[in-house]
């Protein structure tokens, strides 16, 4: 009976999936896979009841779906409504959600423009009608190849538009009373308090453990939790509500309340405390499964944790289906499910392999969500939360929940009551920071295929299977190489793989440029991205700042499978071409760093050239004349010569061959530069051209574009750079000759497929492109 409710799930999610994903060819293979299961699982009967129940959620997804859309035209200039979370500040922005009086939801940027302006930010809270002044901005969709895409997230939350504004733009009036609103106010009113009162060590955890609010943790903390596979351990989840309701439960019976009274205070606290903690999937979850064993045992009903769990999903997805594309549904469902399906393994063990087991068992069921998420895991996350999960749970939370009990009577006396929390939390976090630093046991395997995802998703419910059926013994391990064999193919395809890529990422106002060779031969990474950074006051400092080699260039590697990089060629000294390879320093392997040579450098590229020493990178400083091969690939060094100015006019000009394919990269090679090039090579020539100093006017002159003879060219810019780039006179001029312009801040990311000594494919993340206008 147990696999037969565990398939009551299977054909919903996929009807919902199909719809979700406008019949994608990965939501179909899902879809057959999900009917092999039927097939070799359930019986005639089963299968027609579960189709019919399929074709239902379908319908209502499409429903959902198609009525999804915004009722504003967009020239909207002044706005009414309430506000519904937030907000949030973060340095010199903030933002807010606002349901405006047609009931349609939007996202409020503010911009603050003085310090006395974030104690106004304050009197902003949920249930408070505000008026907005400012203009309506449609959210981009994701500019880069397999990137965060925060259009469609938006879209998941029934978000079709931003607004930017000021906060003197901003006329609030009162509170409105509503029960729901009022629970919000009271959560955003805890969470100021703890961003006040509690030490800088410890309001990040408390506010993420109490309210299910991150804001305040530390975005490094916060990104060695996910990379090591401890990120639920900061969701309220099904350890926090079984923790407080047991507690009330048996605190209240202790007190004298009777046992219906307790139960019925229960059933009202925890709404209360869903809302209370951020109604996440996780929570809702949780406090959804207790408040069902409650009303069945009431009416004497045996509700079994499996049955209630397969309700609350297909409620969940009725109600609402963009739920499934929540990664915090997707982990807690999947998760709880696969502890409740091994309960009886699980029962038999020790208390010492228990723990062994539970942890085995959550990261195996997780690792296909964790892998098209974010395409690596660490094999430390099964010892890390052997050891974190208690360390957390008994001892974390439950402390943070004291001391926030106790300020708001003793709020002077905070600081002193937490130290020894604080205290430990600081080193446990340290400890975390080290940890991650290290990536010794991190496997990165790259974004599975939705084929490859479905394959491994089968093969570990086989497994869990026969664990259930077998329980821990020889047989399985066929199961289990079965699962490993999947991992593999996802490892080993790019050494199979007969295409070659060269990608222009879209990094913004910068270069950052990688060369994939068939076969997985050779990875070269021309430039990383970078962000100038600007004089800012304490108040106006982000939490993190904008970092394109965090942000893209890393992430787009690791969804590859890339995990090392043969040779990083980084152009010349400046910020927007090196800033990102501090970061993939940090988070790959780099072999090799190939550097402009040169008589002089300035302080700058001494602190990044002295980074990677330290980091035990060779460097290897280039000029005209040097050349490499690999396989059919060709790769030549043009300029420096050695003897120039540090700057653009020492950037490493490459030329190479790339199936088949004259190729010219010139990072921010100008005019005097151009002209010696054409001098020392007079036969120089390209098919295709990376535009250099991002269609700057110094640059790209006619002289040079004739000689070429190029038939593409390719300009990275940054949208409404404060530079004007790519100016005007340089689209002119390649346009004069006839040559095919792509531009990353107008078509994102571009990627271009080689084959067999020909150009296969040019690709660009934005289908349609971007009308920039810069007013």
């Amino acid at each position: 009976m147990v696999k037969n409710k565990i398939m009551i799930l299977a054909g919903p999610l996929a009807a919902a999936s199909l719809s979700l994903t406008e019949f994608s060819a990965g939501a179909f293979v899902f879809t057959v896979f999900v009917l092999i299961l039927y097939i070799r699982l359930l019986s005639m009967k089963w299968i027609t009841m579960l189709a019919m129940l399929s074709i239902f959620i379908f319908l209502r997804t499409e429903s959902v779906v198609f009525s999804n859309v915004s009722t504003l035209t967009g020239d909207e200039i002044v706005l009414n409504g309430m506000v519904t979370e937030g907000p949030h500040r973060n340095g010199n922005r903030a933002q807010f959600q606002l349901k405006v009086n047609n009931k349609e939801k939007l996202l409020v940027r503010v911009t603050l423009q003085q310090h006395a302006e974030v104690r106004l930010l304050r009197t902003i809270s949920p249930g408070i009608n505000c008026s907005v002044k400012g203009k309506l901005v449609s959210p981009t969709s994701s500019v880069n190849f397999q990137a965060f895409d925060y259009s469609k997230y938006l879209k998941t939350k029934r978000i079709h538009w931003l607004f930017e504004t000021t906060i003197s733009d901003i006329t609030c009036g009162k509170p409105v009373f509503n029960p729901i609103y009022l629970m919000k106010k009271w959560r955003h009113a805890g969470i100021q308090w703890i961003n006040d009162y509690f030490p800088s060590d410890l309001k990040g955890i408390a506010g993420a453990l109490i309210f299910g609010d991150r804001h305040m943790l530390d975005p490094n903390i916060e990104q060695a939790y996910q990379k090591l596979g401890l990120i639920h351990l900061l969701a309220v989840s099904g350890l926090h509500v079984g923790l407080i309701s047991g507690v009330l439960y048996y605190g209240l019976l202790r007190m004298g309340v009777s046992k219906q009274m307790t139960e019925f205070l229960l059933l009202f606290f925890l709404p209360v405390y869903m809302i209370a903690a951020g109604a996440s999937p996780s929570v809702i979850r949780a406090a959804s499964m207790v408040v069902l064993f409650i009303l069945l045992k009431k009416i004497n009903q045996q509700g079994k944790a499996l049955d209630l769990l397969v309700y609350l999903v297909l409620g969940y997805i009725f109600l609402n289906p963009y739920y499934l594309l929540h990664i915090g549904f997707q982990l807690s469902f999947v998760v709880s499910g696969a502890l409740l399906l091994s309960a009886s393994i699980i029962k038999k063990t020790s208390t010492f392999f228990m723990s062994l087991i539970v942890t085995f068992v959550a990261q195996m069921a997780a690792l296909p969500v964790i892998l098209f998420h974010f395409h690596e895991f660490s094999l430390l996350s099964f010892v890390l939360n052997f050891f974190f999960i208690p360390f957390i749970s008994f001892f974390v939370l439950p402390s943070n929940f004291l001391i926030f009990a106790s300020s708001i009577f003793f709020p002077t006396y905070t600081s002193f009551i937490s130290f020894p929390l604080e205290f430990t939390v600081h080193l446990a976090h340290q400890l975390l920071l080290a940890v991650n630093s290290w990536n010794g046991l991190q496997i990165i395997f790259g974004k599975p295929s939705i084929f490859i995802l479905s394959c491994l998703s089968l093969s570990l419910f086989w497994m869990f299977y026969k664990l259930d059926t077998l329980g821990f013994h020889k047989k399985v391990l066929w199961q289990v190489s079965v699962v490993i064999i999947v991992l593999c193919m996802q490892c080993f395809y790019p050494y199979v793989n007969k295409n070659g890529y060269v990608t222009i990422l879209d990094v913004g106002q910068g270069d950052s440029i990688l060369i994939e060779l068939p076969y997985r031969k050779g990875v070269y990474l021309i430039d990383a991205g970078g962000v100038l950074q600007f004089p800012k006051n304490d108040w106006e400092k982000s939490n993190k700042p904008f970092d394109p080699g965090e942000s893209i260039v890393v992430p787009y590697l690791k969804s590859k499978g890339i995990s090392t990089i043969d040779k990083m060629i980084i152009t010349h000294g400046h910020v927007d071409h090196y800033g990102g390879a501090f970061t993939a320093a940090e988070e790959l392997k780099i072999r090799q760093i190939l550097y402009g040579k040169g008589n002089d450098f300035k302080q700058e590229e001494l602190d990044f050239l002295t980074f990677m020493q330290h980091k035990r990178i060779p460097i290897n400083f280039v000029k005209n004349g040097n050349y490499w091969k690999e396989g059919k690939a060709q790769f030549q060094v043009l300029l420096p010569e050695g003897n120039e100015e540090t700057g653009n006019e020492r950037s490493i000009v490459l030329r190479a061959v790339i199936g088949g394919v004259n190729w010219l990269f010139t990072g921010d090679l100008e005019e005097n530069g151009e002209q010696v090039l054409l001098k020392k090579y007079p036969r120089l020539q390209a098919d295709i051209l990376k535009i250099g100093h991002h269609g700057s006017n110094t640059s790209t002159t006619e002289p040079f574009i004739n000689q070429l003879q190029s038939k593409m060219a390719f300009i990275s810019a940054g949208r409404c750079n404060q530079f004007g780039h790519p100016h005007k006179e340089t689209l002119e001029t390649l346009g004069k000759f006839g040559i095919e312009t792509f531009r990353t801040d107008t078509q994102g990311a571009i990627r271009v497929t080689l084959q067999n000594d020909r150009l296969l494919e040019i690709e660009q993340a934005l289908s349609h492109p971007l009308e920039v206008s810069c007013e």
